[in-house]
C-alpha cells in the first residue's frame, strides 16, 4: 500500500503532466502578416466561400479573406453552394497563400492555391463566385473565367439578373436616400456619371455584373 504522502506527490505529478497537453489542445493564437508574405497552412475552418481560418504550419492561426473574389453572402442564391465548394476543395487540406493586403477587420486578404490550382479561379469557373474588379483590377484571368462562366449559364449565372455581393450587402444596410435604378437615367454616359460619384462601392446597385460600368444596356454603352 502506498502511503498517503506518496499518494499525494503521485497525484500533483500526474497533474503537473496532464496541464501542458490541455493547453496544447487549445486554439492557436492569431498571428501577424504582412502584404508580400507567402506562408504555407492547413486550412481549419470555411466560414463562407470566401473566408477561411488557416492554422499556418510554423504556428499560429491567420483568418483569409479571398483576394480578388467575391462569393454569394449566405441568404443570397447560391451563397450556401459556394461554402460548399469551398469546402470540398479546401477545408482540412494545405494550401500556399499569398498575402496582397490587410483588410480594414484585420484580415489577410490573400489568394489561396490548393493542389487542384487557385481556389479563386476554381470558384469563379464554377460559377459560384464574382471577379472583384475593384480590388483586382488586373486578374485578367479570373475576367475571363467569369466570361466563361456566365457564357456558359454556370452557377449563379442560371439566374436571369443575378446580385453581385457588394451590392446585396449595401442594399442590406438600408437603401440610400433618393434611391435611383438604370429607368431614372436616359443614357449610359449619364448613370456612369452618376455611379462614379456615389463610389465607393454600388449603393444604387447600377453595376450589376460588377465591371465597372452602370447601366450598360442604356443607349451609348460600351
Amino acid at each position: 500500500m502506498l502511503s498517503r504522502s506518496t499518494s499525494a506527490v503521485l497525484f500533483l505529478v500526474l497533474l503537473l503532466t496532464a496541464v501542458p497537453s490541455s493547453f496544447a489542445q487549445q486554439s492557436a493564437p492569431e498571428t501577424t502578416v504582412e502584404p508580400g508574405q507567402t506562408f504555407t497552412g492547413r486550412v481549419t475552418e470555411v466560414t463562407d466561400g470566401d473566408t477561411f481560418e488557416l492554422r499556418r504550419s510554423i504556428g499560429g492561426t491567420v483568418t483569409v479573406r479571398l483576394h480578388g473574389v467575391d462569393a454569394p453572402e449566405s441568404a443570397q442564391p447560391y451563397g450556401t453552394a459556394a461554402t460548399r465548394a469551398a469546402r470540398r476543395y479546401v477545408d482540412g487540406k494545405s494550401v500556399r497563400a499569398t498575402v496582397e493586403d490587410i483588410g480594414r477587420y484585420g484580415r489577410a486578404v490573400a489568394s489561396l492555391e490548393v493542389q487542384s490550382g487557385d481556389l479563386g479561379a476554381m470558384l469563379i469557373r464554377d460559377g459560384l463566385a464574382w471577379h472583384y474588379r475593384r480590388y483586382a483590377p488586373n486578374a485578367t484571368e479570373y475576367a475571363r473565367l467569369q466570361r466563361q462562366a456566365r457564357g456558359a449559364g454556370r452557377g449563379l449565372w442560371s439566374q436571369d439578373s443575378p446580385t453581385a455581393p457588394w451590392t446585396w450587402r449595401d442594399r442590406s444596410s438600408g437603401q440610400p436616400a433618393n434611391d435611383k435604378d438604370c429607368s431614372d437615367f436616359d443614357t449610359q454616359p449619364e448613370a456612369q456619371r452618376f455611379f462614379e460619384r456615389h463610389q465607393p462601392g454600388d449603393p444604387h446597385g447600377l453595376d450589376g455584373d460588377g465591371d465597372g460600368e452602370a447601366c450598360e444596356s442604356l443607349p451609348g454603352g460600351p
